[in-house]
């Protein structure tokens, strides 16, 4: 494994929600787009499912206006086991929950863009950092963004499926869309 690998994969092994920002390092890697799919209809959600495995996958996700208001949950696997825990740039810390909240409970229509880089190494939980963006429809409307750290607290599979979950029923509209990328390795 080359060093840069090896270091890396030290770093976010002992990741502890703060701290090590790994986007330079994660930037200089060679990425492939592994995974996409598109909504033709609207949908709850948006499911990628048959992922294959890379050591560190990089998930853009992107979605109009949703049907009511809700939030934007992410799932590994298809896993809504207490699972996860998650941390806001504010430090407010959830634990033990059944998915991410994306948008940390912001319980809103907006569409938005995502950027999520996740480690996905067999045998250590997989930590993610996520920043989001509302996609607003007037420049007269402030701008709202979050960044979301988490971990999928699961050791004993790969990342195959990611899901975004609208709560409340909401519906995303058709054409939202996910692509993942993977490294090279």
């Amino acid at each position: 494994m080359p060093r840069d690998t090896q270091e890396l994969e030290r770093i976010f092994n002992n990741h502890q929600h703060r701290g090590f920002d790994g986007s330079q390092l994660l930037a200089l890697l060679d990425w492939k787009l592994i995974a996409r799919n598109t909504l033709p209809v609207a949908a709850t959600s948006l499911v990628m499912d048959g992922i294959p495995t890379r050591t560190f996958i990089r998930v853009f996700i992107q979605h109009g206006a949703k049907s009511g208001v809700g939030n934007n949950f992410l799932r590994f696997n298809n896993d809504s086991g207490s699972n996860y825990t998650f941390i806001d740039e504010g430090g407010t810390a959830r634990t033990s929950r059944a998915e991410i909240d994306l948008i940390d409970a912001a319980n809103n229509s907006l569409g938005y863009f995502y950027t999520i880089d996740v480690v996905n190494i067999f045998g250590s939980v997989k930590v993610m950092k996520c920043e989001s963006l509302a996609r607003i429809t007037s420049a007269a409307t402030a701008q709202s963004f979050q960044e979301i750290r988490g971990t999928w607290v699961n050791t004993t599979a790969n990342i195959t499926r990611v899901d975004l979950i609208s709560s409340n029923s909401q519906t995303f509209p058709a054409n939202s869309s996910i692509a993942i990328y993977g490294s090279n390795f």
